[in-house]
Parts: C-alpha cells; sequence; structure tokens
C-alpha cells in the first residue's frame, strides 16, 4: 500500500513538472501583453513612462511607447508661437495610445484630430545592448496638409526595423494653417512645422539614451512633406548638432513646393476672410481668438489641397524666412551645412496620383487628375497645350513662350515610344513630365549639390510596382508617390499583396534603408 502510494506520488509530481513546463511555453503565447511579460516603464528627465511589449515576427520583443509629449501643447497664446519646451510630469505616463492628428483644414482620414498634437512615439528592441541602438526619426507626408503617426502604426514598423537593431521614433507637427500660415514678415513669419520637428529632434536627443538609443547615430527621414522638412532641417543651422545622417523619400527642399512663398497669398486671403485684416498689426493677436472650425469653413472650398494653375500643386507650406534657414539661398545652405550622408531617392512614377482620378486630389479639371476617358484618348496637342497653360506662362518667358512650349513637346514627344503598349504614349510623357519638375529633378538637384560639397550621397529609384490602386489606377506604368513607403512600412490604408518576386524587392530595400541607418552605407549582397 505504502509503495503504491509513493509511485502515486511519483506519477503526480512527474505530470505537475510536465505541465509546469508546457505552460511556460504556452502562456506567453495565449496571454502575451497581459501582464505576464511586465509592461516596460523608462525614467527620464521629464517624468517616467510606461510603455507595452509587442511580440514581433522574428520571435524577439519590441517595446512600444505612444503619445509622448515632446513641447507644450500649442494652444491659444501658443498658438502661432514656436513650441516651448514640454513640463515635466509626476504621475508616471501611460505611453499606450496614439495621440489625436493634429487639427487642420479638412481631412480624409477618420482618425480624431486636436491641436494639442506635438507627441511623438518610441519603437525599440527590448534586449539591451551596451554601444546603444541607431534611431531612425520619422516625419510622416500629407502635402503639410494631413497626416498623423497613427496612420503608420508599430507593427509594421517593428517587424521591418525594429527587429533589425533600430529604434524608430514618429512624430507629429503641426499641419496647414496652424504650421504653416505666414504673411511674409515678422508679423507671422510662419514655419511652425517645421520648428516643431527641431523641438522633437532637441528632445529625442535629451532622453534616447534612456531608451537604449544612440543619439550620435539619428538619421532623419521622411516621406513626401516630410521628405521636404527633413530636407531643410539638413540645412538649417538649428539641426546642425542634432542628427547625423538624412534619408529623404520622394521630396525635396529643392522643389517648388517644399519651399515657396505662395502660402503668403493664402495667408493674406484666408485673414481678410475670417475677420482678421491682413494689414494689421494684430493679425497674429486676432487668429488666436478664432476657432478650429472657423479655419475650416473659410480654408476648405480654397485650397482643398492644390492650385490649379500651379505645377508645384501646394499652396500652403515652408517658406525661406531667413530664421530657419538663415540664408535665402538652398544651394549656399547646402555648403554651409555640415557633411552627412544621404541617401535621397524617388518612385519611378511619382505623379500618376496627380494625373489620373485619386480621391486624394478631389477637383479633376481640364489641367489635373484626368478622368479616364481623356486619359485614353491624351494627345500631343493635349501635351502642348498643358506645357504651354502651365509652364510656358509669359510673365516667366515672354516672347519666347512658343519657343519652350516646341522645345518641353520635341523632348518629350522623342523619348522611346513603345507601340505595342497598353497605355497611352502622351499621357505617360505628361505624367513623367510632371513627375520630372515636382520630384526628379529637385531630387537630384539636391544629391548633386551634396555630393560636390563633399557629403557621401546615394539616390535610389523604386521602379517594382506594388498595388495601390485605391489610390492610383493602373493607367500608366511605374509606382506612384508612396510606394516606397508603402514597402517600407507596409500598406498605411489597405494591406498590399506581393508575390514572391515583390516580397524580395520588399526585403532587398528594406535591408538597404537599415543598412544605412545603421553603417551609414548600402552595402548588401542582391
Amino acid at each position: 500500500m505504502v509503495n503504491m502510494s509513493y509511485f502515486l506520488a511519483a506519477i503526480f509530481f512527474l505530470v505537475c513538472d510536465f505541465l509546469f513546463k508546457e505552460m511556460k511555453q504556452i502562456l506567453p503565447e495565449i496571454f502575451y501583453g497581459q501582464n505576464l511579460i511586465s509592461d516596460p516603464v523608462v525614467e527620464t528627465i521629464y517624468g517616467s513612462v510606461e510603455g507595452f511589449n509587442y511580440k514581433m515576427e522574428s520571435g524577439d520583443n519590441a517595446e512600444i511607447f505612444l503619445g509622448i509629449p515632446f513641447a507644450a501643447p500649442p494652444i491659444e497664446k501658443l498658438r502661432y508661437e514656436k513650441p516651448q519646451e514640454v513640463q515635466k510630469w509626476n504621475e508616471t505616463l501611460k505611453a499606450k495610445e496614439f495621440p489625436a492628428a493634429c487639427a487642420t483644414f479638412d481631412t480624409f482620414m477618420s482618425h480624431q484630430e486636436n491641436e494639442d498634437c506635438l507627441y511623438l512615439n518610441i519603437f525599440k528592441p527590448k534586449n539591451h545592448t551596451s554601444n546603444g541602438y541607431p534611431i531612425l526619426f520619422f516625419v510622416y507626408g500629407g502635402g503639410f496638409l494631413i497626416g498623423d503617426t497613427k496612420t503608420y502604426g508599430y507593427k509594421n514598423i517593428s517587424d521591418n526595423l525594429v527587429s533589425q537593431g533600430i529604434i524608430v521614433v514618429t512624430i507629429q507637427y503641426r499641419l496647414g494653417p496652424f504650421g504653416f500660415f505666414s504673411t511674409g514678415d515678422s508679423r507671422l513669419p510662419g514655419n511652425y512645422g517645421l520648428w516643431d520637428s527641431i523641438e522633437a529632434l532637441k528632445f529625442v536627443n535629451k532622453i534616447i539614451d534612456k531608451f537604449n538609443g544612440d543619439k550620435s547615430r539619428i538619421t532623419i527621414a521622411g516621406t513626401s512633406a516630410g521628405s521636404a522638412i527633413v530636407s531643410l532641417l539638413g540645412l538649417s543651422e538649428e539641426g546642425y548638432n542634432l542628427f547625423s545622417q538624412i534619408l529623404p523619400m520622394s521630396g525635396s527642399a529643392f522643389s517648388q513646393w517644399g519651399s515657396k512663398n505662395a502660402v503668403v497669398e493664402v495667408t493674406n486671403e484666408v485673414v481678410d476672410e475670417i475677420g482678421c485684416e491682413s494689414n494689421s498689426t494684430k493679425i497674429k493677436e486676432c487668429l488666436k481668438e478664432k476657432s478650429v472650425s472657423e479655419f475650416q469653413k473659410v480654408l476648405k472650398p480654397k485650397v482643398l489641397f492644390t492650385l490649379r494653375d500651379d505645377i508645384s500643386l501646394l499652396s500652403i507650406g515652408p517658406k525661406m524666412d531667413g530664421d530657419f534657414i538663415k540664408v535665402n539661398c538652398l544651394k549656399k545652405a547646402t555648403k554651409n551645412a555640415p557633411k552627412r550622408p544621404i541617401f535621397i531617392g524617388v518612385c519611378s512614377q511619382e505623379s500618376i496620383m496627380s494625373t489620373t482620378p485619386n480621391p486624394f486630389f478631389p477637383l479633376p479639371n481640364k489641367y489635373f487628375n484626368l478622368p479616364i476617358e481623356k486619359i485614353k484618348i491624351y494627345s500631343k496637342s493635349d501635351f502642348e497645350d498643358f506645357v504651354r497653360v502651365i509652364l510656358a506662362k509669359e510673365k516667366y518667358f515672354g516672347n519666347n513662350s512658343e519657343e519652350f512650349v516646341k522645345e518641353v513637346t520635341e523632348f518629350y514627344a522623342n523619348q522611346t515610344n513603345d507601340e505595342n503598349s497598353d497605355f497611352n504614349f502622351f499621357f505617360e510623357q505628361y505624367t513623367t513630365l510632371i513627375s520630372d519638375l515636382n520630384f526628379n529633378i529637385p531630387a537630384l538637384r539636391e544629391a548633386i549639390l551634396k555630393a560636390e560639397n563633399k557629403n557621401p550621397t546615394y539616390f535610389y529609384v523604386y521602379d517594382y510596382n506594388v498595388d495601390i490602386s485605391d489610390t492610383a489606377p493602373k493607367l500608366a506604368r511605374g509606382l506612384s508617390h508612396g510606394g516606397d513607403i508603402i514597402n517600407l512600412f507596409g500598406g498605411l490604408y489597405k494591406p498590399i499583396e506581393l508575390n514572391e518576386s515583390g516580397k524580395k524587392v520588399q526585403k532587398k530595400f528594406i535591408n538597404l534603408i537599415a543598412n544605412f541607418i545603421k553603417n551609414g552605407n548600402l552595402f548588401i549582397k542582391f
């Protein structure tokens, strides 16, 4: 009887030991995120921050911190002022939800908006390294009018970049009238969204070591309007000691839309219509009293993302002000700036988004976002008409306007014409012309100037097509604006589906970006 009791007890303990070992394996899988793995807490000079864990596809863990304030809320008296340093907090900050998007004149997104929006997010590897991780500081795009960090999420960023030993920081900046309105003088100098980006960089430099980051290895990157912002950051004396590398993706300060004075005209028009006199010395004080809805009511029918008689497409954005960029010449600013590696690039057919039907450009007309019926019959005379009306304006070329029309038309008409193509040749050339003017030539100009001034310079063209037909119908060959960032961060508005070749190209591109962030070069095996 005693022997049987010992036998049963032994069996019981063996079973318990087996179950305990099995449960140790499966409990984290079942209950991951429910505090069996404790939520990470980081102590910073501003206060403690509590995030949460995310198990990446690699099997490793990432620590996610969402909605960390990097500046005082830019509301009330701080509207239309440079960002102020954030105040310290006493209680542990629960950094577990994305911040609301910055308020603007309109949005195509359903995310919540708020003027109190100067927050950033940090995604980091859980494992500690003695040398500190390199940092990617990312600025979203959206024509300086829309955008937020929630759109990009944290899962794809973690799976693609954090898994490779990179800390990723995504920031928000003021948009539209609150970020870029300017009267062109000291009354309302503008560029507040740029100053927000600088303040975020300063904040990251102060606290990133507590997240196991190496502040001497910060790469600033952006897409579209965010790309133009980081391009400008690379030229501003304010950012000389705040980062080490630049990664502009599909946008440049050298684009006409990247730094122009059209915002002054729009500002003055809106100021008068909203009930503040544009010639008043108290213009800033008056605008601070207006509600967000009052701005939206005036702005929505006025700009709606684009000026239709202007090739640059955007009417609100940064401008040369003699403050953020001290000199009034980008070429001179490039010469003066520190020598830093730059990896700049474009998609192969950026402007498909502005020549085809597109929900983000909801006002098709004779010259932009053409209807499908027109695209199919687009002719050489249509191309000439576009050049004549939009580009060869008499105020620019005087009596030489027609000669300019002829030379431009001949250049693009003499490109190789694939007779067997399913695409309209002159429509594709028209799309290429707009891509050249808004993206390709400015990016090349920036790259050439950087190289001439001894900056290690790399350039890419992303040509592998990705199905983003919700925003860019397949009416011309090539990859549309935003295709590169979709490959890097995953589908922003819908999942992208890639075949095996597409997955290989995507992986190579991600590895190129990761290698540049970590090592400052692009040496990988293809």
